[in-house]
């Protein structure tokens, strides 16, 4: 009868290592999936709302800042905005464009990509990088305009987070102002 209990003892033990080795992997795993996803995020405040979606825009991104943001720097943010109203439908035009758009002008207001390597070591806000902007919306037929202010940050993520995220989070927020969808 010993030897039965001690048999089965072995195989329920052999049972339970794969379990929580299993167990492990499904920690270990959740563990990568919450540092792979960003921290970055925008807010959207609607001063004036647009008064109908708006479906095709010129888009012009002007730097405000006393700093300055370089031509580079300057470039991949309207890169990366265009790129985002374009994935939600928002046809983006050249300015010098002869169809009637409507006009967006962006105004950078602070752009600090901060430290990552800070936000990377730190979960207390150290290294955070922001971006604020205004947004002015000029209807080609009545000039009429809406407006609203996005400001953007990053303060942790995979390997400290990536500056690239506030300016996507920027885009889709700058998306939903035009599409009207500001709940």
């Amino acid at each position: 009868m010993r030897r039965v209990a001690a048999s089965i003892s072995r195989w329920t033990a052999q049972r339970r290592m794969p379990c929580a080795r299993a167990t492990v992997a499904v920690a270990v795993a959740v563990t990568v999936v919450a540092l792979a996803t960003g921290c970055a995020s925008a807010t959207l405040d609607v001063h004036v709302p647009v008064p109908v979606p708006v479906t095709n825009v010129k888009l012009v991104v002007e730097d405000e800042t006393h700093d300055g943001v370089s031509p580079d720097r300057l470039r991949s943010f309207k890169r990366t905005v265009t790129n985002e109203l374009e994935r939600s439908g928002i046809e983006v035009l050249a300015p010098s464009s002869s169809l009637p758009a409507a006009r967006v002008v962006g105004r950078i207001e602070r752009f600090d990509p901060g430290i990552r390597a800070l936000r990377f070591i730190s979960r207390y806000g150290f290294g955070t990088g922001v971006l604020e902007s205004t947004w002015l919306v000029e209807d080609p037929y009545s000039n009429a305009v809406a407006r609203c202010r996005i400001e953007g940050s990053v303060s942790m993520g995979t390997f400290g987070g990536d500056f690239d995220d506030v300016q996507e989070e920027t885009g889709k927020a700058l998306a939903r102002f035009l599409r009207g969808d500001i709940r």
